[in-house]
């Protein structure tokens, strides 16, 4: 009778082992907090790491004139892609689209980004995210030949406050219209662009500020570009009446401006 109760003991002391160690198998090493696989997704502050890592490396290689301006971007986006194959729209938190949104900007994963800034665009909590996520999403809109959505888009940022407008006119201007061009909306993006202006005009900073003063800086010289191309796009599309007219109107403006 001892010998069958200690054989039981004893296998049930194996069993225990075993269990220990195994259970010891799952702990290792704590996971990685940068590898997706262990972690799930990077976060964008890892991935701004990594890209601003990226960044400086071609940039050494830009200023060595080593690469073009269109290679340091080709290069970007390539190693932006490589990040972001772990990250998966669905499981973005919506506070953090926007970043992820940008990101895919760089990457120009023009659909990732879309689906990125539909969820920020919901998701914003005031008006400068308002504005700023809609006018990236129409950048986007414009890059995936959207135009009508882009205009649209873009449009529905001109009704913001004073203090919320600066970053219409660039966003315009630098990003949404080059996006839009050739796509055969160019007569509708002169109009565009000169609401735009007004946006920029009418825009309130507060110049203590290093951006205020930035912005306030940059303003006329924002303002003088996107009235060029408003002629030159009313030229184009073969509109010689309306582009004189835009170019009086902006004679106009700067006029203003200069006795302000």
């Amino acid at each position: 009778m001892r010998l069958v109760v200690i054989s039981f003991l004893l296998i049930v002391l194996a069993l225990c082992v075993v269990s220990f160690t195994t259970g010891l198998s799952h702990l290792g090493t704590p996971p990685d907090p940068n590898d997706p696989k262990q972690a799930g997704m990077l976060t964008p502050e890892v991935l701004r790491h990594y890209i601003s890592g990226a960044s400086d490396n071609l940039l050494v290689r830009l200023r060595k004139h080593e690469i073009t301006d269109a290679q340091f971007n080709d290069e970007m986006a390539k190693a932006t892609r490589k990040l972001l194959d772990e990250v998966r729209i669905e499981r973005i938190p919506p506070a953090k689209a926007w970043e992820y949104g940008e990101i895919f900007i760089t990457a120009r994963r023009w659909t990732d980004a879309k689906n990125a800034l539909l969820i920020a665009v919901k998701a914003a909590k005031n008006e400068d995210r308002r504005v700023n996520d809609n006018v990236r999403l129409a950048r986007v809109e414009a890059e995936l030949g959207d135009i009508t959505g882009a205009i649209k888009t873009t449009r529905s940022t001109f009704n913001a406050p004073d203090n919320a407008c600066a970053p219409i006119l660039p966003a315009t201007l630098l990003e949404i219209v080059p996006a839009a061009r050739g796509k055969g909306h160019d007569l509708e993006l002169a109009p565009l662009l000169e609401d735009a202006i007004k946006c920029e005009a009418r825009t309130i900073v507060n110049a203590s500020t290093e951006p205020g003063r930035d912005f306030l800086f940059a303003r006329p010289v924002h303002i003088r570009n996107a009235w060029e191309l408003v002629v030159k796009l009313y030229e184009a599309g073969g509109k010689p009446d309306e582009a004189k007219a835009a170019q009086d109107r902006s004679l106009k403006m700067l006029s203003e401006q200069e006795k302000a």
